[in-house]
């Protein structure tokens, strides 16, 4: 059955690994064209600039990407093909109805996957884009609503005493005077909120948000896949690398598909976490169990209150993408539309 893509997304230096370990160590000639093509001097993607410098041209730098996107498609067909033909990809949507006589008896076999691919809905989560909206999301709120209030005598009023108290504070520091600015916004906002259908968010707990994401998932960007539309507990869960986008940034991700698209997406990688109903891991701070406190040396206790420590870092993180029964985590090797040509 083959099939055309459009490229979404391509980790090249996991793919190179993959082509040269499944090739016996030897390189394939469609990796090293890409190599010359594109340079590994010139890392991932399409600068623009970078084209410009070593070609000069335009209509040569179109070129040169146009090919460089075909022989990336090239060597993501490779890959596929080699893992398929050692039966080690596994392809999720077809796994549902041939491994098993149900849904749960899916389930039990996930564990045994390795590389798998799954065509379903999806949606991308940037956390960058999300603490920008965040914090400009008052502002926006204050140019939309206040714009459609401004022949209001009250809004003309605030806003004349709210621009007089700027030009005096950067005139001169004054205490007094900032504390007025800030009341006279407070006041300014929650008269928006009155007359129009304004939310404004509390500027403390935008701070807070944007610390916690700062602290526990700086510059993210996530994405998620449905394969089943009747089992939407199962879903495929991937962190992105933002230089593997292959048109450069999310930005054209998101003009293109959109955040949540509205058209299947498949993806390619390799499972890194798989959870299971009851959890088989042996914790290795159970090591500490057979011992008293005054049994353990001074380095010990040291030792235990630490890793206790990084323990309980792990429940924080379960907030943020760490996936749970049934869902799974991949590192996604390749993330395209495809089009199946019979």
């Amino acid at each position: 059955m083959n099939s055309v893509k459009d490229l979404i997304y391509f980790d090249y230096d996991k793919a190179k690994s993959l082509n040269s370990q499944l090739s016996g160590g030897i390189v394939s000639e469609i990796t090293r064209a890409i190599e010359e093509q594109g340079g590994l001097q010139s890392e991932f993607g399409f600068d623009i600039k970078l084209l410009k410098a070593k070609v000069g041209a335009i209509a040569d730098e179109k070129t040169i990407k146009t090919e460089r996107i075909e022989l990336y498609h090239e060597l993501l067909n490779e890959v596929e093909s080699k893992l398929t033909k050692k039966n080690v990809l596994k392809d999720l949507n077809q796994a549902l109805t041939t491994d098993g006589k149900s849904f749960n008896d899916f389930l039990e076999n996930v564990p045994g996957y390795t590389f798998v691919k799954a065509n379903g809905w999806s949606s991308f989560e940037d956390y960058g884009r999300f603490k920008n909206i965040m914090a400009n999301f008052n502002d926006i709120q204050r140019l939309i609503y206040a714009s459609a209030l401004e022949n209001n005598p009250e809004i003309i009023a605030q806003r004349k005493q709210i621009n007089d108290l700027k030009k005096g504070l950067k005139q001169s520091q004054n205490h007094k005077e900032l504390n007025r600015l800030k009341a006279a916004e407070k006041s300014f906002d929650k008269f928006i909120e009155e007359h129009s259908e304004a939310q404004l968010l509390d500027e403390t707990f935008v701070e807070r948000v944007k610390t916690f994401l700062d602290t526990f998932s700086p510059n993210r960007l996530n994405f998620r896949l449905a394969p089943f539309d009747s089992f939407p507990e199962f879903q495929i869960l991937a962190n992105l690398k933002s230089q593997y986008l292959v048109n450069g940034d999310f930005e054209n991700v998101i003009f293109t598909y959109g955040s949540r698209p509205n058209i299947k997406l498949s993806v390619f990688g390799v499972i890194t976490s798989c959870p299971q109903e009851q959890d088989v891991r042996v914790d290795l701070n159970d090591e500490y169990l057979a011992y008293d406190e005054e049994e353990l040396t001074e380095e010990a206790v040291y030792d235990k209150v630490f890793r206790n420590v990084f323990a309980s870092f792990e429940n924080f993180e379960k907030f943020f993408f760490v996936p749970s029964y049934p869902k799974i985590a991949i590192s996604p090797i390749g993330i395209y539309r495809e089009v199946i040509i019979e």
